[in-house]
Order: structure tokens, then sequence, then C-alpha cells
């Protein structure tokens, strides 16, 4: 019996003893890699996280009326007689400074044209 506890005393000592220098090593070292892999990895989710935080203030913003397809961009829109405004309400001087600002807004856009 007494032998018995010697051995159980031996083996635990040994146990003891290698603890802490299995903990102190690592298992298998990383290659460059791998490494690099993981830092990729983290850099991506830190993109994406930036930018679901972005959509998500960039949604309470209002950005103004949609941009016009290609084919309209060289070319205005008429207006729809909906959108012009009344013009049954005008007195004559009224349309008179309407067509004199007319002819300085046509004249002011030749000379931009010329130079």
């Amino acid at each position: 019996m007494r032998s018995l506890e010697y051995k159980i005393w031996f083996i635990s000592l040994c146990i003891l003893h290698l603890c802490p220098l299995c903990e102190a090593r690592a298992l298998s070292k990383r290659t460059v890699s791998e490494v690099q892999l993981m830092h990729n990895l983290g850099e991506l989710k830190q993109v994406k996280e930036r930018r679901e935080w972005l959509q998500l203030r960039l949604r309470g913003i209002h950005g103004g009326p949609a941009r016009a397809s290609s084919a309209e961009v060289g070319r205005r829109r008429r207006p729809r007689p909906e959108e012009l405004p009344d013009l049954r309400d005008m007195t004559p001087e009224d349309i008179q400074y309407a067509l004199d600002l007319l002819e300085k807004l046509l004249k002011s856009e030749e000379v931009m044209i010329l130079i």
C-alpha cells in the first residue's frame, strides 16, 4: 500500500510540474499568410460596420429631387401647365415688367455665350 501512495504522489508531482510548462507554449504558430488573412478580415469587418453606420445616418437626410437620366441631362424640361403660375390676375404693368426682365436675361445669356 505504501508503494501505491508513492506512485500517486510521484505522478501528481509530475503533472503539477508539467502543467505550467504546457500552458506557456503555443500549440502552433501561425504562418504569415494566416496573420495577413486575419488582418484583412478585421479591416473588412470595420469597413462594413462603418458603411452600415453611415447608411443609417444618411437615411434621415433628404437629398432633394432625383437626378435626371442621362438622356435628359442635355435638354431642359418644359414646365407642365399646372406648374405655371396663374397669369390671369396680372396687371399690364406686371406684364411689362416681366417682359423687360426676360429681355435682360436673354441679352445677358447672349453675352455669356459670346464670352
